[in-house]
């Protein structure tokens, strides 16, 4: 499928001020949609249409409390505080690779089990984060991005 057509199904679940922020979505509006990554877009549509629930990504048009979950930009908070400090940022989210988000209904790691367990619908690497190193805490919301190393298996849990 064309990346024309991929946007198309994915307009029947969300709009771009879901995947964006405010910013972006001013500047961009529906153009936005050019800076995804089709394979992470893929991912995104697999997960909508098998789990057939929906998702949360960014809720900032609705005065939500999240804006930085989809694309972030220079002028992201996350990135700002990232880069302020001279170290080089290369977030997922920062090149459309990657999403953060909650599932109505389900929790992290039960969207993350389903990810797993649904391996042969994904035509790519994913990325799942899983828990905070220092604490041992899982996440308590998905990050899925489509980053990987060659030898990583097909879909697998990390820890930030």
């Amino acid at each position: 499928m064309g990346k024309a057509v991929l946007i198309a199904k994915l307009k029947e679940y969300f709009s771009i001020y879901e995947l964006v922020d405010e910013p972006t979505y001013k500047k961009f509006k529906d153009k936005a949609w050019q800076f995804f990554d089709y394979d992470t877009l893929l991912c995104l549509l697999i997960i909508r249409e098998g789990i057939g629930r929906s998702m949360t990504i960014n809720n900032w048009y609705w005065n939500g409390q999240f804006s930085q979950r989809g694309l972030r930009t220079n002028t992201s908070y996350i990135v700002k505080k990232k880069t302020n400090s001279n170290s080089l940022y290369l977030s997922a989210h920062v090149v459309g690779k990657g999403f953060d988000f909650d599932v109505k209904g389900m929790t992290a790691d039960e969207v993350r089990t389903w990810i797993q367990d649904n391996a042969d619908l994904f035509s790519c690497k994913i990325r799942l984060e899983h828990k905070y190193a220092k604490s041992g805490k899982t996440i308590n919301w998905v990050h899925l991005d489509t980053y990987h190393t060659d030898n990583a298996p097909d879909i697998y849990l990390f820890n930030v």
